[in-house]
Formats: C-alpha cells, structure tokens, sequence
C-alpha cells in the first residue's frame, strides 16, 4: 500500500519525480518541475517540500535561480517558505491548477525586475567607461543614431526601436567586451518577456529624453556627473 505524506514525514523519497531541466528560462522552469513534483507526490496544504538542496542537486540548477522561483511560488500563494524550518504547500491542488495565469504573471514581474537592476550596475559602469573613452566620433554617431529615432518616432507614435540599441553602442565604445557580453544577454531577457509587458513598460519619448541626457553627460567628459 502507498505511504500518503504527511507534514512530518514529508513526501515520498526526497527528490523522486524531479529532473534535470530541459531549455526555457531557468526559474520558469524550476516553478513548473515543483509544481509537477507537488502533483505527482499528491502533497496537500501543510505538506513539506525537501530542502533547497535537494532540488538544486536534482534539476541541476543555482541557488539563485531556485530561489528565483521559490519567491513566485510564495509570491501567488502556492507554498509557504519558513525561515529555518523549510519550505511547505501553502494551497490545494485545485488552486495549484487554476493560478497559472497568475504564475506567469508573477514570473514576469521577478523576470523585469532582475532586468531593471542588473542593467543599473552594468550600464552605469559602462557609461563611466565610454565616458573615459569613447571617441568623439564615437559620440557624434551616438547622436545620429538618437535624432533617426527621434525622427521614427515623430512619425509613428507607435514606434518601437530595437530594445537596448543605445546601450548596445555605448558599451561597444568602451571597449569592455564583458560589459557587452552581459547587456547582450539583457537585450535577449527583454525580447523573452511578453509582448503585452513591454508594451506597459514602454516609455518610448521618456527614454528618448534620458539618453540624450545620458550622452551630453558623457561629452562633458566628467566622469562624477
């Protein structure tokens, strides 16, 4: 006869049901294989979910990135995370079933946010560096490369210019091809977010105005400014 879980025995083997991760963003994906895990070992409210570790070993991925989905999970109410006790089924599976809309909802805004602060680090230390080292050629392009949008936008109201173009070029003209490397993979997060999203979040004519500040502030070749 099966064993049914319990809240003190916990499920099944620790980690049965669990597998390595197939391609897709990682806390996407990590939040669908927990939730199959709660499925398939029929856990209910008040059921305990193995450490962090154990799904860290079996689906192969970073503590990061686990946490990553562990705060969309705790975030739409499906499980509880106790500090220092563990981390337990918070809903039935009913709810488990019906809140995918909100899953992905709450997955999106994590997905953004982690986009907006990275780029705070990257771009500010890629400004100070094109801000030493850009050519004033350099620059001159950047300044064309603005008015062509502004121009688009003038246009089309509805326009959308190629996300992160601007700060593409500026760290190209720094010279810092690590900084480049991580704005590239910024540049794909952005493009895996919904449509719908980057519509809400689009501030076309507000960006235009920040970079145009961004760029006269690197002529000025003050590098506190």
């Amino acid at each position: 006869m099966k064993d049914e879980p319990n809240a003190a025995a916990g499920p099944r083997p620790v980690g049965a049901g669990l597998r390595p991760l197939a391609q897709g963003r990682v806390a996407d994906r990590v939040v669908a294989e927990i939730r199959d895990y709660i499925t398939a070992n029929d856990l209910q409210p008040g059921h305990r979910l193995p450490p962090e570790r154990v799904f860290i070993e079996r689906l192969g991925v970073g503590r990061s990135s686990l946490r990553e989905a562990l705060r969309v999970l705790a975030t739409t109410g499906l499980i509880e995370v106790r500090h220092g006790d563990g981390m337990y089924v918070s809903a039935a599976q009913e709810a488990w079933r019906s809140s995918a809309a909100a899953i992905f909802d709450a997955t999106e805004e994590h997905a953004l946010r982690n986009l907006v602060e990275t780029r705070l680090g990257v771009e500010l230390a890629a400004t100070i560096a094109a801000t030493m080292r850009a050519t004033d050629e350099d620059l001159d392009q950047l300044h064309e490369f603005l008015e062509t949008q502004a121009r688009a936008l003038e246009d089309d109201p509805d326009y959308e210019w190629e996300p992160l173009a601007f700060e593409l070029a500026l760290i190209e003209m720094s010279g810092n091809t690590w900084l480049y490397d991580i704005e590239v993979m910024l540049h794909g997060a952005w493009l895996e977010l919904s449509a719908g999203l980057r519509s809400s979040v689009g501030r076309q004519r507000e960006w235009l105005s920040e970079q145009r500040a961004i760029l006269a502030s690197v002529r000025s070749r003050n590098v506190a400014q």
